[in-house]
């Protein structure tokens, strides 16, 4: 999909490093992946090895909205993303994008085990927690919005799509603004799950947001130039048909100088964080282009187990030798 006239006007991110742009490594100055941490699994005597997100350093004033006090961790880190992105701009035809690929596991994890343990004392207070569109509607909730407002389920590359649906909203005049928000959290079901397919690599958590507008302003960094089309490689291909479409997918992208990121090479993420990984390279491929005063930016998303895909980002001269995001608070 070809795109015009679509900035990025706003970021935010989530992550185990520590919530906000300035934690995330790739982006902050002094930030690092913190070190695995312990996540008991049921039947085992040795925990598996994950990357949580630290809770933050003050309560957000987020919180203490009604929609968010028996909200999953999913739709906490979603909403502390978002809110940094819209830098405390609240208001108008605002459209909800929110991208995951495990999504809520935590509450349907327990609320199935309640079921299985006791149908009859089940909670149902843990149900609505467990669809997948549960984090968009706490969005929309807390942001006061009723305009577009979806939920993409997908590979890593899901955060991508949602770019390209948030920016034909935004063509079609839809919506004034649009915020893309990609979230996952952690749980043994999924940890374990991992190690069957990426033995030597450890689920991570988090979430990254981007505010697309049709205005540039002074906040603008970046515009976004255009999202491929999906090059799908099959669940169980060989690793060759996968990099072959990872290969097709870089031939469309735009030649020229770049700045470019890989979504899935964990070597320089904290470990898999699927939809929220690939957000966050999103970020760090912005960053590094600005930083290094290059022209472009562009994204290479292999996927997990379906399909790969690119974006492309224009990104704007640093005139005042800045490099911090044009972020605002989480809170």
């Amino acid at each position: 999909m070809d795109v015009s006239a679509i900035f990025l006007s706003g970021f935010g991110a989530v992550s185990p490093a520590g919530w906000g742009m300035n934690a995330l490594p790739g982006v902050g100055v002094a930030a690092a992946w913190p070190v695995p941490q312990p996540l008991e699994r049921p039947g085992w005597t040795r925990p598996l090895m994950v990357q949580r997100v630290p809770a933050p350093a003050t309560r957000p004033a987020w919180a203490a909205h009604a929609r968010m006090r028996r909200a999953a961790a999913i739709s906490q880190f979603a909403l502390g993303a978002a809110m940094e992105a819209l830098g405390g701009s609240i208001g108008g035809p605002l459209g909800v994008v929110f991208c995951t690929t495990c999504g809520g596991v935590n509450y349907s994890r327990r609320f199935y085990d309640e079921v299985l343990r006791d149908p009859a004392v089940a909670s149902p207070l843990l149900f609505p927690e467990t669809v997948f569109n549960a984090p968009a509607s706490h969005l929309a909730a807390v942001l006061a919005t009723s305009a577009s407002n979806y939920t993409l389920v997908g590979d890593a590359g899901v955060f991508l799509h949602g770019l390209a649906l948030a920016a034909g909203w935004l063509a079609d005049g839809r919506v004034e603004r649009c915020l893309v928000v990609a979230a996952e959290e952690a749980d043994w079901i999924t940890a374990d799950a991992l190690r069957h397919f990426q033995k030597n690599t450890r689920l991570a958590e988090g979430a990254g947001a981007v505010l697309l507008t049709r205005e540039r302003t002074a906040q603008t960094w970046a515009a976004l130039e255009c999202v491929t089309d999906p090059e799908p490689f099959g669940y169980g291909a060989a690793q060759p048909a996968r990099a072959a479409a990872l290969r097709r997918v870089a031939a469309a992208l735009p030649a020229g100088d770049e700045a470019a990121a890989t979504a899935n090479a964990t070597h320089a993420l904290p470990g898999e964080a699927f939809a929220a990984g690939a957000a966050w390279r999103v970020l760090a491929a912005i960053h590094a282009a600005r930083t290094q005063q290059l022209p472009r930016a562009t994204v290479l998303v292999p996927g997990a187990y379906q399909e790969a895909i690119g974006a492309s980002f224009t990104v704007f001269p640093n005139e005042n030798s800045s490099v911090s995001f044009p972020s605002g608070r989480f809170s």
